[in-house]
């Protein structure tokens, strides 16, 4: 997948890719089952490519839990400390593939739309057996290849988006993150798609796009986005009663076994 300047993007990456509470809500709920008994509760969360910190400082607060946030863009930690400041979030500068964590420290882990900038899936899939608790979880939230026709942005305004993802690489499948994590001795527990609230309505969503902060849109040519920005525009102007736009992600669950 291409790069992806974050520094430079995190200012964008605030406005452009924030859920409203109905869009967290069902996250709160997709994530509830699988919490640890509350021994295991009292050791940190990770959360890999914490970004700006959203659901960081969301898993914190939903669960009474401490988090460790990884992130390597300094630019995005520090939208992350303007932005969702919670005294439960511990922001740690860092990569997947050198965790700065020690043996056996996280009870869980949460992975939110990373996998597809990860240098070395197999590599992190090490690294999380290696920092997790016996037992513990990884909940990837992902669009997965095979599973996105419910993805508002790609199949309604911008579907050059498919064409530009493959010639870039693609994005990884759900049997190539399985995979992965089965190597490093993890066995696949769940999937599910969680339907959230991406923004309460159309014209909450255009502003959103605008700031051009998703991976596919950066990777189109400034016409093909210029032109799925011009049928934003027009579906915006023609919706009488604003709706709340309504994307599916998964959530895949991988347990460390041992």
């Amino acid at each position: 997948m291409a790069r992806v300047d974050y520094d430079r993007m995190a200012p964008d990456y605030v406005e452009g890719r924030v859920l409203p509470p109905e869009g967290m809500e069902p996250w709160r709920q997709a994530i509830r089952p699988w919490l640890p008994a509350e021994g295991a509760r009292r050791s940190p969360v990770l959360d890999l490519g914490a970004g700006t910190g959203q659901f960081a400082a969301a898993i914190a607060g939903w669960f009474g839990v401490e988090v460790v946030a990884v992130e390597p863009s300094g630019g995005m930690r520090a939208q992350a400390a303007r932005g969702h400041p919670h005294a439960g979030v511990a922001w740690v500068a860092g990569v997947g593939e050198r965790l700065p964590l020690d043996d056996g420290t996280c009870a869980w882990a949460w992975i939110s739309t990373v996998v597809h900038h990860l240098d070395d899936l197999d590599a992190v899939a090490a690294e999380l057996r290696r920092v997790l608790r016996p037992g513990g979880l990884v909940l990837v939230r992902q669009a997965f290849p095979g599973r996105m026709g419910a993805i508002t942005l790609y199949e309604r305004f911008f579907p050059a988006v498919w064409a530009a993802l493959a010639a870039a690489g693609g994005l990884p499948t759900v049997e190539r993150v399985s995979d992965a994590f089965a190597g490093a001795g993890f066995r696949a527990e769940g999937l599910r798609a969680v339907d959230q609230v991406s923004a309460t309505s159309l014209a909450a969503y255009r502003d959103k796009v605008r700031r051009r902060a998703d991976t596919g849109l950066r990777l189109l040519p400034d016409d093909q986005f210029a032109a799925g920005l011009a049928a934003l525009d027009r579906a915006v102007d023609a919706e009488t009663v604003p709706a709340p736009v309504v994307d599916r992600i998964d959530l895949l669950v991988l347990r460390r076994r041992g």
